[in-house]
């Protein structure tokens, strides 16, 4: 009996790259013959006629399902996340609607699959069309990310990958509410291996992911999978507060040997400045983690299903 093999496709406003996507992908389908395949299609909020093209698809493919969310819920692992939940392969294969990761990889990341492989992923070689400020944004993330929770990330990694049923079902049990799936993943263990590629442009429209976007997907990796901002906070905490009784000291050290301090307005003004805007910078770290505390302790759903079509 073949081996059913998932694909979990997130889709949002991507009616321009929609068939070209369902050529190439329904040539690997035919190609690998040894397997079945469905693909998932999560369509989550489209203003376009995403959904429209899905059922077209749908209707004269039935390897083609359609889980439709209530609402675009803020990041594309929420998608992600639906599609796996309603997955039933041996394996699962993550992949992106605009086209820049080349759904032509699939056979290879079964091939390494077949070797025993529970997870392959692919990892970003090259960026053609990205800005000089979008790959070096990339590259510190990775590094800063690394440095704060022990280089557990393989360097510039892409959602595209391939998953075992047993790691994906397992990532289906945890409910996080502000889950990173890259970072789950990659946390998981398992026996994984990266495949590099090139990342072409987009193959038609504009990409969702604004500079906001990023910076709250930078944001969510590094404060779910590390306490290190809390332990900087402790550490900086303890540094200003040696500087404080060093000044003090300072000051009545001045006074006992000239009978004076040190006068001058302005460098108090410096000082409590500094100590507020450290005291802010506190805050803000400390205001993230409760805020991830809070949507834990609220339970509400990562997404909600509006439909299932062929699922």
């Amino acid at each position: 009996m073949k081996k059913l093999i998932s694909m979990v496709i997130p889709i949002y406003n991507e009616e321009q790259n929609l068939d070209e996507l369902y050529k190439r992908i329904k040539e690997v389908m035919d190609k690998e013959t040894k397997y079945n395949f469905e693909v998932i299609a999560v369509e989550h909020g489209s203003k376009d006629a995403s959904f429209a093209k899905l059922l077209a698809f749908h209707k004269k493919d039935k390897r083609v399902k359609i889980l439709q969310l209530s609402k675009n819920f803020g990041s594309a692992d929420a998608g992600i996340s639906a599609g796996l939940n309603f997955a039933r392969g041996e394996a699962a294969v993550i992949l992106m609607a605009d086209l820049q990761e080349p759904p032509e990889l699939i056979s290879k990341f079964l091939r390494y699959w077949e070797k025993g492989y529970e997870i392959v992923y692919g990892i970003v070689k090259k960026r053609p069309g990205a800005s000089y400020a979008r790959r070096i944004s990339s590259v510190l993330f990775y590094k800063i990310l690394n440095i704060m929770t022990g280089n557990i990330f393989p360097e510039n990694v892409s959602d595209f990958r391939l998953m075992d049923k047993k790691v994906y079902q397992i990532i289906n049990q945890m409910e996080e509410r502000n889950k990173f799936l890259r970072g789950l993943i990659a946390w998981s263990g398992f026996n994984q291996i990266g495949i590099p590629f090139e990342r072409k442009e987009r193959f038609a429209g504009k990409s969702k992911a604004d500079f906001f976007a990023v910076l709250k997907v930078a944001a969510n990796g590094i404060f779910s999978f590390s306490y290190l901002p809390l332990r900087l906070v402790t550490i900086l905490g303890f540094l200003l507060s040696i500087i404080s009784f060093l000044l003090v000291f300072y000051q009545i050290a001045l006074f006992i040997i000239y009978g004076r301090g040190t006068p001058g307005i302005s460098t108090i003004v410096i000082l409590v400045s500094f100590l507020f805007s450290m005291l802010f910078l506190i805050l803000g770290f400390m205001g993230e983690y409760i805020s991830r505390i809070y949507d834990e302790v609220k339970r509400r759903p990562n997404f909600i299903v509006r439909e299932k079509i062929g699922l």
